[in-house]
């Protein structure tokens, strides 16, 4: 398992309260785009992270930790694939763009736990 990409975003919120959100699935629904689209991922949980895998090389993994104003939320984008992990970058187009995109899909999830912890 190779990390390919990570970020992460500050969340006005009490770790505790976020992390709970991850452990009981909500933070990975909000994430996927609600029930039916995290019906197609595998995902499992450990306290405080939430895993979830998808086609033959996708891993991501949403996490909580303290931080000084609230928490960290952290999503990290791994490459799982068993066999030919060499061609992950060119069936994604090199990843141009993902790095973006990762930080942009982290960012809008820790403003979404905010808005609904209010």
């Amino acid at each position: 398992m190779k990390k390919l990409f990570e970020a992460s975003e500050a969340v006005a919120a009490p770790v505790a309260q976020v992390r709970a959100l991850i452990d009981d699935g909500w933070a990975v629904r909000a994430f996927l785009g609600g029930e039916e689209a995290a019906a197609y991922v595998e995902v499992d949980h450990r306290p405080g992270v939430a895993g979830f895998q998808g086609h033959w090389w996708y891993r991501g993994e949403i996490s909580a930790e303290p931080a000084a104003a609230g928490t960290t939320l952290t999503y990290r984008v791994f490459n799982i694939a068993a066999g030919g992990a060499w061609a992950v970058p060119l069936a994604n187009k090199l990843f141009i763009g993902y790095r973006r995109k990762v930080q942009d899909g982290v960012t809008a999830l820790a403003r979404r736990i905010e808005d609904h912890l209010r």
